[in-house]
C-alpha cells in the first residue's frame, strides 16, 4: 500500500501520433509541468509496436518501478483498446498480458473513447490484473480539454494513499473535476466497484 504523503509516479507509454516523423507531438511538457509543480516524478517512453508496448509493461511492473504506480497510456485510442503506430492492442489482451501483476497500481487511458465499452469489461480487467483503478474516456476528446482535466486529476492522486480507502477518495474528486468536463465522457472504475452491494 502506497500511503498518503508519499509520491506516486507516472509510468508513460506514449503511442505514435502521427505516421509523419516530422510532427513532433508529446505528452512530455505536461508531464514536465505535473514535475515542476507536484512535484510528480515520471518515466516516459515512446512507443510505436506492440512488442515495444509489452517490452515496457514488463519493466514497469517490476520492483525497481514501485515508486511509478501509474501507468500513464497516451496514444490515439479506438472502442477497447490502444493504438500503437499500425499496431493494436485491446483492453483484453493487456488485461491477460498483465494479469495479477498491478497490485496497488492505477492505469490511466489518455486516449480517445477507449473506455467507450461495457463497465463488466473493466471490472474483468480490474479483477485479473489486480489493479485498483482503471480510468479514461468513452468517446473521443479535445486534446486541451483532456489536458486540463488531467492536471487536476494527477494532482488530486497525489493527496490520497493507493488503497482500497485511498482509491474511493481519488475517484469521488475525479469524478468531481469531471463535472466540469462532461464532454469528456471520463470514466473510472476501482476495486471498490467489485465489491457486492451492501445489504
Amino acid at each position: 500500500m502506497r500511503k498518503k504523503g508519499q509520491s506516486k509516479g507516472i509510468f508513460c507509454i506514449e503511442g505514435l501520433w502521427s505516421q509523419d516523423l516530422r510532427i513532433s507531438s508529446s505528452v512530455v511538457p505536461f508531464l514536465d509541468l505535473l514535475n515542476l509543480n507536484a512535484p510528480l516524478e515520471y518515466i516516459h517512453l515512446d512507443c510505436a509496436t506492440a512488442q515495444e508496448f509489452e517490452f515496457y509493461l514488463l519493466k514497469w511492473v517490476q520492483k525497481r518501478y514501485d515508486r511509478f504506480p501509474i501507468l500513464y497510456l497516451a496514444s490515439h485510442g479506438y472502442a477497447s483498446g490502444v493504438e500503437l503506430g499500425k499496431d493494436r492492442y485491446s483492453i483484453e489482451d493487456l488485461g491477460t498480458f498483465l494479469e495479477g501483476k498491478c497490485a496497488n497500481r492505477l492505469i490511466m487511458f489518455s486516449a480517445c473513447s477507449t473506455l467507450g465499452i461495457d463497465k463488466r469489461i473493466l471490472k474483468t480487467f480490474l479483477r485479473r490484473t489486480d489493479a485498483l483503478a482503471v480510468c479514461g474516456y468513452r468517446t473521443d476528446v479535445n486534446w486541451m480539454h483532456s489536458t486540463a482535466f488531467e492536471l487536476l486529476v494527477f494532482s488530486h492522486i497525489q493527496k490520497n494513499e493507493f488503497s482500497g480507502r485511498g482509491i474511493e477518495a481519488i475517484a469521488a474528486e475525479a469524478n468531481a473535476i469531471a463535472k466540469s468536463f462532461r464532454e469528456l465522457e471520463f470514466v473510472m472504475v476501482t476495486v471498490k466497484d467489485l465489491e457486492p452491494p451492501a445489504s
